[in-house]
C-alpha cells in the first residue's frame, strides 16, 4: 500500500506515541501489530486508492482514539483506577511529577551556584527529590481514586476529551528520522560560520571590542573577555569547525547517516566539556572598561561584574542538563537505529 509522505511521518508518530505509552515488554511487538491492523484498515477502507492520504489516516486515528488510549487498552486491568480513567491518570502523572522534580533540580542548581554545596546539600536534594516525586504521585492518584468513586459523569467526560485523537498531541519524531530542511541547514551553516568568524576575532584582539559613546565617537577598544575565558577559545573552535562541517554534509546529502549524528554527538559531548570548564573558570566577564565612563563614578563595579558572571554560571549550568538529556536520547535512538 502506498502512502505519501504526510501519511507515513502522521502513522510514524501515531505509532511512537502508543510505543512511549506502554511498557517495555512487548513494547516492539505490540507496535508491529498496531501497525499491521492500521494498514489492513487503510486498505479495507481505501482500496480504491492508489495513495493513502494524510486526511484519510486522520480519519481512521480519530475512530482509534489517543495513542494512550489505545496503550492502555493493550495493558492489565488496573483495579484502583478503572479503566475508563487510567490512561488520563497516567497522562496526568507523566506531567505532575516529572514538573516537581524540575523544580527541585532547578532550586538546587540556583543554591549550589549562588551559595555553592557540600556533600550534606547533595544527600538532601537527592532526598527531596524522592519525598517530592512520591507525594506528587500519592496525590494524583488520590485524585483520581476520588474520581473514580464518585464521579458525576462530567468529570469523566472531561478527561475522556483527553484521549480524544488530535494530531497536535503526537510526539514529534527524532530529528535523525527527519529529512533535514535546505532553508534550515543554510541557516545552521551561516550562523555556525558567524559565531566561528567571532571566536577569531576576540582571540586576534585578545578579548576585546571597540566601545562607541555615541555614532560617531570612539570610546577606545575596550577588554570584555578574560584570559580564562580565551584560553578555552582554541576548544570552541575546534567543535564549531566541527558543526559546520556536519552541516555542510547535510547539506550535501540531502539526509542525516550516521556519520553526521555521530558527528553531532561529539560536538554536543564536546559543548558539556567546555562548559564545564567554564564553570570552572570563573570570572570569564569583565566590565572594568566602565570604570574610565563618565557618569560611573558611583557605580559598585565589582558587584555588576560579579552579578553577570552568576547569571551567566547559572544558564551554563541548566544547559550542561539538558545537553546530558539531549546526549542521552540520541544514543538510545542510534541503539534502537542499529538494532533495526
Amino acid at each position: 500500500m502506498n502512502m505519501n509522505r504526510n501519511a507515513r511521518e502522521l502513522l510514524d508518530r501515531y505509532l511512537l506515541g502508543v510505543r512511549n505509552a506502554l511498557p517495555l515488554k512487548k513494547r516492539e511487538d505490540i507496535v508491529a501489530e498496531l501497525e499491521s491492523m492500521l494498514l489492513d484498515r487503510l486498505d479495507e477502507r481505501y482500496s480504491g486508492s492508489e495513495e493513502i492520504s494524510e486526511s484519510q489516516l486522520k480519519e481512521i486515528l480519530t475512530e482509534m482514539g489517543s495513542p494512550r488510549k489505545v496503550a492502555a487498552s493493550y495493558g492489565p486491568q488496573q483495579g484502583l483506577i478503572g479503566p475508563q480513567l487510567f490512561p488520563s491518570y497516567l497522562l496526568v502523572l507523566r506531567i505532575v511529577v516529572p514538573v516537581v522534580i524540575g523544580a527541585l533540580t532547578l532550586s538546587f542548581i540556583i543554591g549550589a551556584v549562588v551559595a555553592g554545596t557540600t556533600l550534606k546539600g547533595m544527600a538532601e536534594y537527592f532526598g527531596s527529590l524522592w519525598n517530592g516525586a512520591f507525594m506528587a504521585a500519592a496525590y494524583v492518584t488520590l485524585v483520581f481514586v476520588i474520581i473514580e468513586r464518585i464521579d458525576t459523569g462530567k468529570a469523566v467526560k472531561e478527561l475522556e476529551d483527553l484521549n480524544k485523537f488530535n494530531p497536535e498531541d503526537l510526539p514529534a519524531l527524532a530529528e535523525s528520522e527527519k529529512q533535514p530542511s535546505l532553508a534550515g541547514t543554510v541557516f545552521e551553516i551561516v550562523i555556525e560560520l558567524v559565531g566561528f568568524a567571532f571566536l577569531i576575532y576576540i582571540l586576534s584582539t585578545n578579548g576585546s571590542f571597540p566601545l562607541y559613546i555615541n555614532l560617531t565617537e570612539k570610546f577606545g577598544q575596550v577588554r570584555f573577555f578574560t584570559d580564562s575565558f580565551l584560553r578555552l577559545v582554541p576548544g570552541m573552535m575546534a567543535v564549531a569547525g566541527l558543526e559546520i562541517i556536519r552541516s555542510s554534509l547535510l547539506l550535501l546529502q540531502g539526509h542525516r547517516t550516521q556519520l553526521t549524528n555521530g558527528m553531532h554527538l561529539i560536538t554536543e559531548i564536546g559543548h558539556i566539556l567546555i562548559t564545564i570548564l567554564l564553570l570552572g573558570s570563573f570570572p570569564i566577564i569583565t566590565v572594568e572598561f566602565l570604570k574610565p565612563i563618565a557618569g560611573t563614578d558611583a557605580w559598585d563595579i565589582a558587584r555588576i561584574q560579579d552579578g553577570v558572571n552568576i547569571g551567566l554560571k547559572t544558564i551554563m549550568a541548566l544547559s550542561i542538563f539538558g545537553s546530558v538529556v539531549g546526549i542521552i536520547k540520541q544514543i538510545i535512538q542510534m541503539i534502537k537505529s542499529n538494532q533495526a
